[in-house]
């Protein structure tokens, strides 16, 4: 009995041993989100495609950002 428990435990230390060293794939690089444009949500603000609020003027006709 103790033989198969200290041939169980072998195993099982080979298979731990054995798995560590297998190396994980390489993760895929994330490209980040080119942020260009604005909406409009009320007269004279805005809001960036990040979230961020801008501040915008009337000029032709149309909204522009504050330089």
């Amino acid at each position: 009995m103790k033989r198969i428990w200290v041939v169980l435990t072998l195993g099982l230390i080979a298979f731990l041993v054995i798995g560590a060293d297998q190396e994980s794939p390489d993760l895929p690089e994330v490209r980040k989100k080119v942020c260009r444009g604005y909406t409009v949500i009320a007269d004279s603000k805005g809001i960036d495609c990040n979230g961020d609020t801008l501040q915008l003027v009337r000029a032709g006709g149309f909204y522009q950002r504050v330089p």
